[in-house]
């Protein structure tokens, strides 16, 4: 019969997710090198075996809590992505940006982690479902809004704004420069991603 869980399986998800959370305050505190599992124990107030029940390792959790990022930040993506299909081509794009930055911003410490420390390999593939929902989003953009381009041409266009905007994004969610103002940072993007997407 299904449906209800037992309490034994609330408590083991409620235990998932102090640990991930834990996970998290570390992260954000001592970064990929400075985590163990012995520090994400301490931080959960769980002994150390607790957590070995339910992880491996250090790289266990992080990729299950990329797993649940990357969920969190492409709901938010297909939700500004639905809600820009109706805005004039700029503010979609602005949309769009504004939206991924702020989903980067709310997982910093892993996204940071993925970005600067652990050795997945290309920076381009930290976020392969992400860049693959911007990829749909930008292909469906540039046919409505851009019709006239030659297919190589939107091809090139849309291969150089999928770059642009993922690590564009990426810079203003974990460095933005001192002094200048994130609103104003998305605004110039969406300028240029606007330009190099549709006009002729």
């Amino acid at each position: 019969m299904g449906g209800r869980r037992s309490p034994a399986q609330d408590r083991s998800r409620a235990m998932v997710d102090r640990l991930l959370q834990a996970t998290t305050r570390v992260l954000a505190e001592r970064g990929y090198a400075g985590l163990s599992t012995n520090r994400v124990a301490a931080a959960a107030g769980v002994s150390v075996g607790s957590l070995y029940r339910y992880f491996d390792d250090k790289d266990d959790l992080v990729r299950e809590l990329r797993v649940r990022s990357t969920a969190d930040i492409l709901g938010d993506l297909t939700a500004a992505m639905s809600a820009a299909v109706a805005l004039p081509t700029r503010d979609a794009i602005h949309q769009v940006l504004a939206t991924l930055v702020a989903a980067l911003q709310r997982h910093r410490p892993l996204t940071s982690a993925l970005v600067n420390e652990v050795p997945l390999g290309a920076q381009s593939n930290v976020l392969p479902e992400v860049e693959q929902q911007l990829a749909q989003f930008t292909r469906m953009f540039v046919a409505v809004h851009a019709p006239h381009l030659a297919p190589a041409e939107a091809e090139a266009r849309i291969y150089l704004a999928l770059g642009v905007a993922l690590s564009t994004c990426l810079r203003i969610a974990l460095e933005p420069p001192a002094g200048v103002d994130e609103g104003r940072l998305v605004d110039l993007a969406a300028d240029l991603l606007h330009a190099g997407l549709v006009l002729p």
